[in-house]
Formats: C-alpha cells, sequence, structure tokens
C-alpha cells in the first residue's frame, strides 16, 4: 500500500484545468487533505482563519485580485501563517527573474514554471517540506 499524507494543503488557481492536475497529482503521491480554491478571495478567507490548518499552499501567481503574490506576502505577514510552506507556480515567462526576485524577497519556499511534470512538482515539495525523497516521511 502507498503511502498516506495527511497535510492540509491548499491549492489555488483560477484555471481549473491547471488546479485539477496539481490535485491529481497530490493525490498520486498520498496527499488526502487537499483544499481547491478558484478564486483567489475565497483562499484568503481561509488563509485568515487561524483556526484552520494549513501546512503547505500551492498557488498560481496571475489571478484576479488578490494576486498569487499577495496571498504570499499575506502568508508571510501573518503571525500565525509566516512559517506555512507556499510554492508558487506561473506560466508567464516574461520577466521572469523578476518575479522569482520578488517572490523570494517575501519569502515563497519554492518556484515552479508551467508546464511541469509531476515528479518536478513532487520533488519542489519534498525539498519545502525538508523530507528526503527516499524515507517520504511525513
Amino acid at each position: 500500500m502507498s503511502q498516506v499524507y495527511t497535510l492540509n494543503i491548499l491549492v489555488i488557481d483560477d484555471d481549473a484545468m491547471v488546479r485539477e492536475i496539481v490535485v491529481e497529482y497530490l493525490k498520486s503521491f498520498g496527499f488526502v487533505n487537499i483544499t481547491e480554491f478558484s478564486e483567489s478571495r475565497e483562499a484568503l478567507k481561509m488563509i485568515q482563519d487561524t483556526n484552520v490548518n494549513i501546512d503547505l499552499i500551492i498557488s498560481d501567481w496571475e489571478m484576479p485580485s488578490p494576486s498569487g503574490v499577495e496571498l504570499l506576502s499575506a502568508v508571510k505577514n501573518n503571525q500565525q501563517r509566516k512559517d506555512v510552506d507556499f510554492i508558487m507556480i506561473t506560466s508567464q515567462k516574461s520577466m521572469e527573474r523578476l518575479k522569482i526576485a520578488k517572490a523570494a524577497s517575501l519569502g515563497v519556499n519554492a518556484y515552479l514554471v508551467k508546464p511541469f511534470r509531476s515528479q518536478i512538482l513532487k520533488d519542489k515539495i519534498w525539498q519545502v517540506l525538508g523530507w528526503d525523497n527516499d524515507s517520504k516521511s511525513a
């Protein structure tokens, strides 16, 4: 039987196809507690509710307000959320270095450019969580 991980993960992307792919990848890795958001405003409400446990956020950069970087800023500026791991996803090729620098300055843990394969996402998640790829201990 494959490993099951009970971390609470938020997936935020206004593109339904991308969101579905990310969620399917996460399920294939063994994650079971995944909350999806198509609207970043709704995700922000959950992020601001510190009674809700969140272990990892995977968010698109380009979304209607608030953008992914605004969500990242909200997380890192919240005392109860500042240690939540955050992976940023974007499909934008233009000004990529500036975007990476901006996200890094705000404390993003990892950055992915679409399209990406499941193994790339898995490697980033394991890296961000500080898990050994061999032991995969949660």
